[in-house]
């Protein structure tokens, strides 16, 4: 809602509000203003929506929260109580749930990933097994085979893999927040997490390459 919270003010029915402070809110897509209700009482507005009420920490809070509820309810049945930590660990709760799906799908699509690769490992070998036979017949190491067909593996990872993630890092800054909170720890999790992912793909992709030196000369040139 502010650009420059520090130097900018509130008009609100006659009467400036300084801004002590601003955080994230999820509601009404953070359009949400706190005052205190002493401030709002005597500007003369008698009426408000919600009302933030803090238990000192002497209390008995459970026993506190029933008898405000019941008070609430002779008062104005269609007014409700609600418990901020009862909130808060319901919606973390949710939010935990709906994470732990998204996080399923990185895995299906480090899977999909890995079968295209390893199909494209093994096209490739099959159009360059004519090659591939004639260098182990002219003394090539089986190694060999494996290093040529995993450099161009690697070439092709590594090309995805930067594409992938110039994408990926654009679309979530899209859907986030404009200023994302990114912590140095958060940064080397996710860089973590990457360089695990193109490991296990990488050693995938080269199966097919190994399988394939371990056959003789004349099985290679036979799949030409």
């Amino acid at each position: 809602m502010f650009e420059e919270p520090q130097n900018q003010s509130i008009r609100f029915l006659g009467h400036n509000f300084r801004i002590s402070g601003v955080c994230l809110d999820p509601i009404n897509n953070g359009n949400v203003t706190y005052v205190p209700l002493q401030i709002l009482e005597s500007i003369s507005v008698g009426a408000p929506n919600v009302a933030l009420v803090q238990f000192s920490s002497s209390a008995a809070r459970e026993a506190e929260v029933n008898r405000l509820r019941a008070y609430v309810e002779s008062f104005n049945p269609d007014f409700t109580v609600l418990e901020l930590d009862e909130e808060l660990n319901r919606q973390t709760g949710f939010i935990s749930f709906v994470w732990s799906s998204v996080m399923l799908v990185p895995l299906f699509v480090l899977a999909a990933a890995s079968l295209c690769l390893v199909g494209y490992s093994v096209l490739a070998i099959n159009e360059q097994s004519q090659e591939l036979g004639i260098l182990r017949a002219v003394g090539a190491k089986p190694f060999t085979v494996v290093k040529i067909v995993s450099l161009q593996n690697l070439l092709v990872l590594l090309a995805s893999y930067a594409a992938g993630v110039a994408l990926g890092t654009i679309i979530t800054l899209i859907i986030l927040v404009s200023e994302p909170v990114v912590t140095t720890s958060t940064v080397l999790e996710i860089v973590s997490w990457l360089l695990v992912s193109f490991a296990v793909t990488f050693a995938l992709s080269i199966y097919p390459a190994v399988r394939f030196s371990r056959k003789s000369v004349i099985e290679m040139m036979s799949k030409a």
